[in-house]
């Protein structure tokens, strides 16, 4: 939405209000939230359909997706700030898509793969946002906020930079 907003005239008209950065950022992240918290249940859903057992723990883990579903959005948020909307769905859509996936120990065990690319997989935030989710639904309680702070942490710095970058193009743009 942002990079597509960059290339129309909607986001002078934008400029014109007395909004900070951080507010327009802000005026994009927080309808998200919902939604992301609503494709969570759609998703859960169909888990309990196709055999997952049902608990409360689903509706906690509904909750601390909401961490990941923050980072996610605020990745979006950056590269729809500093790419043009083709490539952002190229960025978004594939990419980050694919990268999360493999690096997230979904597909299969980081571990039986180790070296740089297991390293490398738990240095960023996708396997954590995985490891979070699956200790919610094991019920292992304590186990959920050292994942989630790991994806907080960058969700936050990720969200930030998107701010300042959405800052620096604002004044470019006037």
């Amino acid at each position: 939405m942002v990079s597509k907003d960059r290339c129309t005239a909607f986001i002078i008209r934008l400029y014109a209000s007395p909004l900070k950065p951080s507010g327009y950022i802000l005026g994009y992240t927080v309808p998200l939230i919902p939604m992301a918290l609503l494709q969570t249940l759609v998703t859960c859903l169909f888990a309990l359909i196709f055999g997952l057992p049902f608990s409360a723990n689903i509706l906690l883990a509904a909750v601390v997706s909401i961490v990941p579903a923050f980072l996610y959005i605020s990745i979006g948020l950056l590269c729809g700030t500093a790419f043009s909307d083709k490539m952002v769905g190229i960025i978004c859509g594939a990419v980050l898509t694919n990268l999360s996936a493999w690096l997230s120990n979904i597909w299969f065990d980081i571990s039986l793969v180790g070296g740089a690319f297991q390293k490398i997989a738990e240095f960023l935030p996708f396997i954590h946002c995985v490891n979070a989710l699956r200790a919610t639904l094991e019920g292992n309680y304590s186990q959920i906020i050292p994942e989630l702070l790991w994806v907080f942490g960058y969700a936050a710095v990720i969200f930030a930079c998107a701010v300042l970058l959405f800052n620096r193009r604002m004044k470019q743009d006037k």
